[in-house]
């Protein structure tokens, strides 16, 4: 986490009205989205994360609900257009500093489809592509049978077929999984047929890791 400010990327948001202009620019530590070919350097956004004043993160919440664009840059990223789209969710916190009297706000906004994510779609968004994270988190959605063992085959597979699309990601590694619950199954089915997904040599329950949000952007960040 040395010089992790340096990290950071900036988001610039701008409204003009007939009677008021509203410009200013926050620090971004955390964003995940799709870059659109067309309309060029659009991305749909699916998280992001910035800090600053009450008075610009409340005008930052008020913009994302109407569903307003922003832009980002960040270090090696060119600058691009986001949209959180239509019933995006925020959750707003204080980080209370030790040289500052007054605590800095904080916001992160999270599209519809990241914070809802649906086993039907056919395409799951994940914060991390670490293979025990996206193996422990396909399970989970879709209801697959397994143990965590399993991780590092699962993995190969989706890379096999294509099945692993990396995002846009600052301060995390994000990637989005093509597929659903039949073809992860069929895929399952022939590695136990074939003898490279071994069981569990004693019974009982099957001890998952425990990963939460903030290990998985710590080791992003290094």
């Amino acid at each position: 986490m040395l010089n992790a400010h340096l990290r950071f990327g900036s988001l610039t948001y701008y409204r003009r009205t007939e009677k008021t202009t509203t410009h200013f620019q926050l620090h971004l530590d955390r964003f995940i989205g799709e870059v659109a070919p067309d309309p060029p350097r659009q991305a749909k956004t699916h998280l992001l994360s910035v800090i600053g004043s009450e008075t610009q993160i409340s005008a930052i919440v008020a913009a994302i609900h109407m569903d307003e664009a922003f832009t980002l840059e960040a270090p090696g990223v060119t600058p691009i257009r986001a949209l959180l789209g239509r019933d995006a969710q925020c959750y707003r916190g204080s980080l209370q500093l030790s040289d500052r009297k007054r605590a800095v706000r904080h916001v992160i906004g999270v599209s519809e489809e990241f914070a809802t994510p649906s086993a039907g779609a056919g395409r799951t968004l994940l914060a991390h592509s670490e293979p025990s994270f996206v193996w422990a988190s396909l399970a989970h959605i879709h209801g697959l049978p397994g143990i965590p063992e399993w991780a590092g085959w699962f993995h190969r597979q989706l890379s096999r077929y294509d099945s692993l699309v990396p995002l846009l990601g600052i301060g995390c590694q994000p990637v989005l999984v093509k597929g659903n619950r039949e073809q992860f199954l069929s895929w399952l089915s022939e590695g136990v047929r074939t003898g490279q997904l071994p069981f569990p040599q004693q019974s009982g329950p099957i001890q998952w890791p425990r990963i939460n949000l903030g290990q998985l952007f710590r080791m992003a960040s290094g």
